[in-house]
């Protein structure tokens, strides 16, 4: 007797359509049944299968690139506020961030470009690149210049003029994006170099993984991109931390109870030098001539009238005269607010 064998998958399924037909089985009916059974596993839905990139390892976790996206985010808003009001236009600046190879950047840039080199600062010697490209760069230089930034569609290098000009607002761009990362990196990009040519450009080695953040610059009906390529290199501290919301506190010095200990006694020793001062009155030249030891100078000043306290030569407190005990003493009624210093002047008119 021949040994008749059917495949598990298919039996189980033939098993459970015996009493529903007893008609014979149609070719449409038994392809149904096979892709159904798939020799009895089924596919899991819904899980994606991303390949491995050799050449580009994932290193931003998933908690960093929270946080990248949250910083990008502030500068984006950052670099609108100051191209609405520069070019005195409304701006919509949106970014995104990605992780890429340093040869993928360089391809991705057209070709004249306006790529700015900038040093990044802080600990590395690690260098950047903002690609402001040639068509932002014109309409910044169009509407800088009183024009109405129409595209001009030039494909050209930027000229010694137009390239002063518009690194007037890329030094700005970089100031924003070390504001951007105080809270996380001690950086502070300078522009070193130019290049119209990505080829050219010569910050990294081709397989070296850099973090690109792109700007969509949309003004009216003009809209651009701006391409920012930083090594991770020059990340590696901020991305080899833990990230939560106590990230920036762990980065902070705690002391020891010790150390407190040894401050708090230092600072209870320490002494300032205290002055309580009348309200100023004039008095003419001639008065001040003759005054005399033990003379009495009569003053418009009230009574009651607050006495100044001066902390080490500062005016901080205002207070009234009286005695406690047989001494005489100063009672604190009022704190003044300090002077702000350095005040800026008014621009008279000019945007800056």
């Amino acid at each position: 007797m021949a040994d008749e064998r059917t495949e598990p998958g298919l039996e189980a399924v033939l098993k459970g359509t015996k009493g529903i037909q007893n008609d014979g089985l149609t070719q449409k009916d038994i392809d149904q049944l096979l892709q159904g059974s798939s020799g009895g596993r089924q596919r899991q839905s819904g899980v994606d299968i991303v390949p491995y990139n050799f050449l580009r390892p994932p290193r931003i976790s998933k908690e960093r690139r929270v946080t990248l996206e949250s910083i990008y985010s502030r500068f984006a808003l950052s670099v609108q506020s100051l191209l609405s009001s520069r070019l005195r236009t409304p701006a919509d600046v949106t970014c995104s961030v990605e992780q890429a190879t340093f040869s993928e950047y360089v391809l991705s840039i057209a070709n004249p470009c306006a790529a700015f080199v900038f040093g990044v600062g802080g600990p590395t010697a690690a260098q950047g690149v903002l690609d402001v490209s040639t068509d932002i760069a014109f309409f910044m230089v169009d509407r800088l210049f009183g024009g109405p930034g129409e595209d001009a569609n030039l494909q050209r290098a930027l000229t010694a003029l137009e390239r002063t000009v518009t690194r007037s607002i890329v030094d700005r761009i970089l100031n924003l994006l070390g504001e951007a990362w105080q809270e996380h990196l001690p950086i502070q990009p300078v522009v070193i170099g130019f290049e119209s040519t990505p080829d050219m450009l010569q910050v990294a080695n081709h397989e070296d993984n850099v973090l690109v953040a792109t700007l969509e610059v949309r003004c009216g009906p003009f809209s651009g991109f701006m391409a920012m390529c930083v090594p991770l290199l020059a990340l590696e501290s901020f991305l080899g931390e833990k990230a939560g919301p106590n990230a920036a506190a762990a980065r902070a010095i705690v002391a020891s109870p010790l150390q407190r200990q040894h401050v708090e006694v230092s600072v209870r020793q320490a002494s300032v030098e205290l002055a309580a001062r009348f309200p100023m009155f004039r008095l003419q030249a001639r008065d001040v001539a003759t005054l005399q030891v033990g003379q009495i100078i009569h003053t418009t000043t009230p009574v009651d009238a607050p006495v100044e306290l001066h902390i080490n030569g500062r005016r901080r407190y205002l207070g009234m005269i009286g005695q406690n005990r047989r001494t005489l003493g100063i009672r604190i009624t009022q704190a003044v607010d300090l002077p702000t210093v350095g005040k800026a002047r008014p621009s008279r008119g000019r945007i800056s």
